[in-house]
């Protein structure tokens, strides 16, 4: 169970992160943008598996950007 619990709160923090980036920041490029931003500076808050973590990303981070 605790790994869920982990996977929700990763994708809490990384939420968050993103909505403190301005608005204009908030599109498509913007989540490849903060996905570098991550791999610099959160690298343990990027998704983990098989799939493509950018695409991952933009799933943790549906409805937030345009």
């Amino acid at each position: 169970m605790a790994p869920k619990v982990d996977e929700a709160l990763r994708v809490l923090r990384v939420r968050q992160l993103f909505e403190v980036r301005s608005s204009d920041e908030r599109t498509e490029t913007g989540v490849l943008h903060f996905y570098a931003w991550l791999e610099k500076h959160y690298p343990h808050l990027l998704p983990t598996g098989p799939e493509d973590p950018c695409q991952h990303l933009k799933v943790d981070l549906a409805g937030l950007f345009k």
